[in-house]
């Protein structure tokens, strides 16, 4: 995957975020140009910056701090 062209939607996803040498795993509920929320199995919503996580979904890993943009410009380009 281009680092640069990520253009699909994550709300939805099932995901693991990597952030601070920590994994967190849940369902994406939220995405805003900067932050990602994640819903975890025990239901606790844990919220992320996107410049400081890497994102792993079925088949890729994204590095959060090439999707700071809003999804609808995002998905555009």
């Amino acid at each position: 995957m281009s680092k640069n062209h990520y253009r699909e939607k994550l709300i939805g996803a099932d995901a693991k975020i990597a952030f601070d040498n920590k994994n967190f795993k849940g369902k994406i509920i939220d995405e805003t140009k900067n932050t990602i929320s994640l819903k975890t199995p025990d239901n606790k919503i844990k919220k992320f910056i996107k410049k400081n996580i890497k994102i792993k979904l079925k088949n890729s890993i994204i590095d959060g701090k090439y999707i700071t943009r809003r999804i609808e410009d995002r998905i555009k380009k």
